[in-house]
């Protein structure tokens, strides 16, 4: 089922020397830093510790912050009902009948409704100097077909006296 020839044994690999080097880096830090095994522990402690604090710290500040969250909900709650309770008293006050029962309470009447005087034209020359005679008022055709009858008949008063 293989095709190819096989390996007589097991492949050797080669092993890294980066292990055997990391050991060396750390034995050479502890050593400029002269840190037991207690020095470390210590050091790892309060890393964990500061850590520690940072995230109590910070959750405490997260649930800071949604008190303050819940706390303004509720007051925009508060203040919407409040609202809502206004634009009702409002509505309330500005109804006909509520404006008619607060007028009378204070005493108010009704008012009659209002007459108005009706046009008339006025006959009045404004460009007539005081002291002429009254301007003659008959209409323009009456005053024309006057004038065409006495042209006609010689006849002076034909229109004024009949009327």
């Amino acid at each position: 089922m293989l095709s190819g020839p096989l390996l007589p044994g097991p492949v050797s690999r080669r092993r890294s020397s980066r292990p055997a080097l990391a050991v060396a880096a750390a034995s050479a830090v502890s050593d400029k830093l002269r840190l037991g095994a207690f020095g470390r522990l210590y050091g790892a402690a309060g890393i964990v510790l500061v850590l520690l604090i940072l995230y109590v710290s910070l959750a405490a500040r997260l649930t800071q912050t949604s008190y303050e969250i819940t706390r303004l909900q509720a007051q925009q709650a508060d203040l919407v009902a409040r609202q809502e309770q206004l634009r009702y008293t409002e509505a309330n006050l500005q109804a006909p009948g509520q404006v008619q029962h607060d007028a009378a309470a204070t005493g108010m009447q009704r008012g009659t409704a209002a007459s108005y005087v009706q046009y008339q034209p006025v006959a009045v020359d404004l460009t007539a100097q005081p002291g002429d005679a009254a301007p003659d008022r008959t209409p323009l055709w009456r005053q024309a077909l006057a004038a065409l009858m006495t042209g006609v008949t010689g006849a002076r008063d034909v229109m004024a006296a009949g009327g």
